[in-house]
């Protein structure tokens, strides 16, 4: 190969301008490939990456990776995570994708959720390896989602409600690890809401399964209006969704918002020419009162909805006790 074309070799120091066969394997691949410099702005970003998050190629060339593509919170959240597990302070950039590699000099591989240019959320699983110069500094990292084995496709879709657009569980509890850890450190507090759309069940009879996605949909929506960016909110099971909500300074906090949000999952839905009548019921609970684990604390948030009566829709608060 030409000396003068840069490659991916870790010993290479002009690694983020890439050779044309280097390329044309990145473009080809059919995954998310990210370079992040030791800026923590992005450098480049395939085809396939760029598509599925809604971008054109060199859209996001040269900008930071915080804010652009994964939030500054998660960063945070992941950078007070290791934090804690390192007993040194780790910066909340991209450095914090690859911490671990350049700790122990082993691949790092973990769930991040990327952000599509329309705001929704994508989580997507990568493996993150160090880009070191000549001298063996590290001059950047390169992220790779990782295929199934004996399958072309990416890994994805596992952690993604592909009808509502909103995470599913797992995120919820990969992302509510690290909000505890920062929320027992900082004093703040952490509340949680579980969710239902009261007879839905009996709504999917009546009207039929396509009626009932589209009401999944406009209350993902909804969901997705009322709280904030650095809230999370997913799909669990039929009609439940849970939220959590995050840097929170007092309990009543919580309580207000999870009556917000069972006012707007009230309003009624249009499908088609119909228009349906609609109440949502909402437990919530919230850290250190109600548990510092996220099992527990969804336990104590059902333990709460189960208070309220059918039909009716309403917000209740979990017992401290149980």
């Amino acid at each position: 190969m030409d000396s003068q074309h840069a490659t991916l070799d870790p010993q290479s120091h002009t690694w983020l301008e890439l050779g044309e066969v280097q390329q044309l394997l990145l473009d080809a691949y059919p995954g998310v490939v990210l370079g992040v410099d030791g800026h923590s702005r992005i450098r480049w970003i395939n085809p396939v990456a760029a598509q599925r998050l809604g971008y054109g190629r060199d859209e996001l060339a040269g900008r930071p990776i915080a804010g652009s593509l994964i939030s500054q919170e998660e960063l945070e959240a992941r950078a007070g995570e290791l934090s804690a597990i390192l007993g040194e302070h780790v910066v909340a950039d991209a450095g914090v994708l690859g911490t671990a590699l350049t700790r122990d000099g082993v691949p790092s591989e973990h769930d991040w959720v990327l952000r599509h240019k329309d705001g929704s959320s994508h989580a997507t699983r990568l493996n993150v390896g160090a880009l070191r110069d000549h001298r063996g500094q590290v001059v950047g990292l390169i992220a790779v989602e990782p295929l199934h084995q004996g399958e072309g496709a990416p890994l994805r879709l596992t952690h993604h409600d592909s009808l509502t657009g909103l995470p599913t569980r797992a995120v919820l509890q990969d992302r509510a690890e690290m909000a505890l850890l920062r929320a027992a450190r900082q004093k703040t507090v952490l509340a949680f809401m579980l969710i239902e759309i009261d007879g839905f069940d009996a709504l999917c009879e009546k009207y039929g399964r396509t009626v009932g996605d589209d009401v999944l949909r406009a209350t993902a929506g909804r969901l997705h209006f009322e709280l904030r960016k650095t809230d999370t909110a997913v799909r669990l099971d039929r009609g439940q969704f849970a939220a959590m909500l995050v840097d929170l300074h007092h309990a009543d906090e919580a309580h207000r918002v999870a009556e917000k949000v069972a006012q707007a999952l009230a309003a009624p839905v249009n499908v088609g020419v119909a228009r349906l009548a609609l109440a949502a019921r909402v437990g919530v609970v919230w850290s250190p009162e109600h548990g510092n684990q996220l099992v527990p604390l969804l336990q104590a948030a059902e333990a709460a909805l189960a208070t309220l009566p059918a039909g009716q829709g309403g917000v209740a608060a979990g017992d401290p006790r149980r």
